[in-house]
């Protein structure tokens, strides 16, 4: 799940070994522009209840504790660069997103009304949820590469930024009583690592795993969203 919140202060810190050279292809050019995609697989978001309250304008009755899992989706990338010297780059990447909703899990049961319906879900059970999450997210950071031989960098990197993003729950276990539709927008992180492959003195394909985080948590309801990232770029630089 991708207006900030301002309530982190969000850093990263960065241990490189500076020694290591950076000689490929890819140094020749300052800016470089990639695009690809890949697949993003969500964490479960945690939902807990202490007192009675409503959130996306879903009422929610008090001590309910449980989580949204999610299946895997997809992921459009596109990746901006400059590169400060070889082995430095500041980069802003920009993704797209949707993936739906697979069940909520409650361990403590409750009750959740919307638009007059309301639905019911008892101690240790499961639900089949029909939504999804699409987002639009934007981060900007530095990128570390350095040399694994003449034709393989290894890259390490991460930023901060946004995300935006639709919510939408249609039904729980065939029940309305849950649903909501929310646009939302929210402070986002990454943390990136992976390859770069040459393949002459203009193009490079890099594959990368993201970790990915959006302060997406409504308080006294829902955790924040994380979710693994595994995505192929084809990059050319100018």
């Amino acid at each position: 799940m991708f207006l900030f919140k301002k309530r982190y202060f969000f850093s990263v810190i960065f241990l490189i070994p500076f020694y290591l050279s950076a000689d490929t292809y890819s140094v020749n050019d300052k800016l470089y522009f990639g695009i690809g995609g890949g697949i993003i697989s969500p964490n479960d978001v945690e939902i807990k209840t202490t007192t009675a309250l409503t959130a996306n304008n879903v009422t929610f009755s008090a001590n309910i504790d449980g989580e949204f899992e999610f299946d895997s989706g997809y992921q459009i990338t596109g990746l901006f660069g400059y590169r400060l010297s070889d082995s430095l780059s500041f980069e802003s990447e920009i993704g797209y997103s949707m993936f739906d909703y697979d069940k909520l899990n409650l361990t403590v049961g409750g009750t959740a009304t919307s638009g007059g319906v309301t639905f019911t879900g008892a101690a240790n059970s499961s639900h089949v949820v029909d939504g999804n999450i699409s987002s639009f997210s934007m981060v900007f950071g530095p990128s570390f590469d350095f040399d694994f031989n003449r034709k393989i960098e290894i890259v390490l990197g991460g930023g901060i930024g946004f995300a935006s993003y639709s919510d939408e729950i249609k039904s729980v276990g065939n029940s309305t009583g849950l649903s909501y539709d929310e646009d939302q927008t929210d402070f986002a992180a990454k943390l990136k690592g992976g390859l770069n492959y040459s393949l002459d003195s203009k193009s490079f394909i890099q594959g990368d795993y993201g970790f990915n985080f959006v302060d997406s948590s409504i308080d006294n309801y829902t955790s924040d969203f994380t979710a693994h990232t595994f995505n192929a770029k084809f990059v050319i630089n100018f």
